[in-house]
């Protein structure tokens, strides 16, 4: 197993994650099709770029698939992708607090030049505003009062408002999340979603036969078809793969 020290010099983890699925002759496309993990975040553990994986439960899951499928001891793999983070981290640490610094500094300064000149604009528009309003006054004699005309009812014609059609929605899927979740879809297998919901957000799908989804944490989600709770049981800290809702099942088990 990859550990610091002498080795950890000259090979990273990410590196030593690659040679190990190199000597196996193990693509990371065939891992992506298999796992469903983006073959973006594949790259990323391979190449000790941690800060564009998702939230570490997301992380330690890819992580976790990724050594299932190419052979290595999970628990082990896992322990040594904590302890690389630890040893980047004190390097990333002062260059972020130091653009942090810049960045606010700037943005305060910014703010404040962007404040004076609105204040000045609005200072020259009142200015020019009351300049023209008296030269108009000066220049304009009032006119003489002209009587109105004798008003007229007007009847107005009736509209008849016609309802709008309502469109109907073979096959509605909610998903409610209550934690850190990543999520595919697949509507009728023609389109693809692929994304990261946090704690809050609603994922609404509409299709006309089918939706197969596939989730990274699916104890952090409630799903609904066509208003009705759909159960979802996968083992604990595993990714739920190819959950298929089917409408002419859904519809059958209605009968």
């Amino acid at each position: 197993m990859w550990q610091p020290g002498a080795e950890a010099e000259t090979v990273s983890f990410g590196t030593w994650l690659r040679r190990q699925r190199e000597l196996r002759e193990i693509s990371l496309r065939e891992i992506a099709d298999v796992t469903k993990i983006s073959i973006r975040y594949l790259e990323a553990l391979e190449q000790d770029r941690f800060d564009v994986l998702p939230a570490p439960v997301f992380a330690k899951g890819f992580l976790r698939e990724y050594a299932r499928y190419v052979g290595l001891d999970v628990d082990e793999v896992e322990n040594s992708y904590l302890t690389a983070q630890e040893v980047l981290e004190p390097e990333e640490e002062p260059t972020k607090k130091k653009r942090a610094r810049w960045g606010g500094s700037l943005e305060r300064t910014s703010g404040l030049l962007l404040t004076l000149a609105v204040i000045a604009l609005l200072g020259i528009v009142a200015g020019l505003a009351y300049y023209m309003e008296r030269v108009r006054t000066v220049a304009e004699p009032d006119p003489p009062p002209i009587a109105a005309p004798p008003v007229q009812p007007v009847q107005s014609p009736v509209q008849v408002v016609e309802p709008e059609p309502v469109e109907v929605i073979p096959l509605l899927v909610t998903i409610d999340f209550t934690g850190d979740c990543w999520v595919e879809v697949v509507i009728d297998e023609d389109r693809r979603i692929s994304e990261l919901h946090v704690p809050g957000e609603s994922l609404r799908i509409e299709a006309l036969q089918k939706v197969v989804l596939t989730l990274g944490n699916p104890e952090a989600v409630r799903v609904e078809v066509n208003g009705r709770p759909f159960p979802i049981s996968a083992p604990a800290g595993a990714v739920a793969h190819d959950i298929e809702i089917d409408l002419a099942v859904f519809e059958a088990q209605d009968q």
